[in-house]
């Protein structure tokens, strides 16, 4: 597909939410072939709701293709469906509407998403508050939890029975973006679909076990290695861990290894940020950004940054050493919690 013009379709002005689910509704109904897909390396959100959304399609007769140009990360390949991911799509295919999940920015898209005259309808569900809309129909809401509530949304309005398959996946993106509902993301309507999916059968600690409960002993050298870089800045509140291709090698991990390892240096009594850089290997440095304060957002730390994400989780991608890139780290988080502890001026005389 790298050859073909990638349809980028910004939105100015974003409708509201309710208006644009319906109308992303009114294509699902009349499509008959449709395509899933999500940013480059999709993470737990953007995997989950894919496969969820997948089995709701299939379930009305629909032909639902999962498409990632990248591999399904191992934590999540026993998910439903996702062993049906395709990696490819040829230059002959044709589908009535595309979908794009979790996707905050076209660019992370890379070089991934097929011409328009095989995408057709161009269709977003994302809710990153420090997103780019883009795409004929752009569902976005900022106060969704996780894509996996979008796709909830979808199934309530069009009165789709969500079935174990579905709810399963779904329940999967919803904790990986809440962290399992421990971030400041975690509200009452993620609460409320987390209980519906228990009810269509999801059994949250099979689910914990699946996910978290049984590390490859190259995980855990890896992540002995990292938790020994942990440095402490900004008065003790922000957690840095680093990890090189070095570290990796020596562990007999792999990059997959490293997911969730950023919630360590969070951990640490007294830290408020976590932070995990990670020397990307196409080059420059990736940082992963946690916060359990809800007074400071790494989303909009990551968003001065060139990247973005939410509140509670930020992330983005920096052409520097990581000498540079932790230095540059500090100083915005610092800057962060100076505008924190700023006292507010009423300048009301008087």
């Amino acid at each position: 597909m790298n050859d073909h013009p990638r349809r980028v379709t910004e939105v100015s002005s974003v409708p509201p939410v309710g208006e644009a689910l319906e109308k992303a509704c009114e294509v699902l109904r009349k499509a008959e072939r449709i395509l899933l897909t999500s940013h480059r390396r999709p993470d737990g959100d953007g995997t989950g709701s894919m496969c969820g959304l997948a089995s709701l399609l299939r379930a009305r007769r629909k032909t639902a293709v999962i498409y990632s140009a990248d591999p399904i990360a191992r934590r999540y390949k026993w998910l439903p469906l996702a062993n049906t991911t395709v990696h490819t799509i040829p230059f002959d295919e044709r589908f009535d509407c595309t979908i794009v999940v979790d996707c905050a920015d076209v660019a992370l898209l890379g070089d991934a998403l097929p011409p328009p005259e095989v995408c057709g309808t161009l269709i977003t569900l994302d809710h990153h508050a420090s997103g780019h809309p883009f795409g004929d129909i752009a569902v976005w809401d900022p106060l969704a939890s996780a894509v996996g509530v979008l796709v909830f949304r979808i199934a309530e309005r069009e009165g789709w029975a969500i079935t174990s398959e579905c709810a399963i996946p779904l329940y999967v993106s919803l904790i990986s973006d809440t962290g399992g509902f421990r971030h400041a993301n975690t509200n009452a309507e993620a609460l409320h679909v987390g209980s519906e999916l228990i009810k269509r059968g999801v059994v949250p600690s099979t689910i914990a076990s699946s996910l978290e409960e049984r590390p490859s002993p190259g995980k855990l050298r890896l992540l002995g290695s990292v938790l020994s870089t942990l440095e402490l800045h900004c008065a003790g509140r922000v957690g840095v861990l680093s990890v090189t291709t070095d570290m990796v090698e020596g562990a007999r991990a792999s990059w997959e290894d490293i997911e969730g390892m950023v919630n360590w240096g969070r951990n640490v009594e007294g830290v408020q940020v976590g932070v995990l850089l990670t020397t990307a290997k196409g080059g420059g440095v990736r940082v992963s950004m946690r916060s359990r304060s809800d007074k400071i957002d790494v989303g909009k730390v990551c968003m001065t940054l060139g990247g973005g994400g939410h509140p509670g989780a930020g992330g983005c991608h920096m052409n520097e050493s990581l000498a540079f890139t932790k230095d540059k780290i500090v100083r915005a988080l610092e800057a962060a919690f100076n505008r924190q502890s700023r006292p507010v001026i009423d300048p009301t005389p008087g």
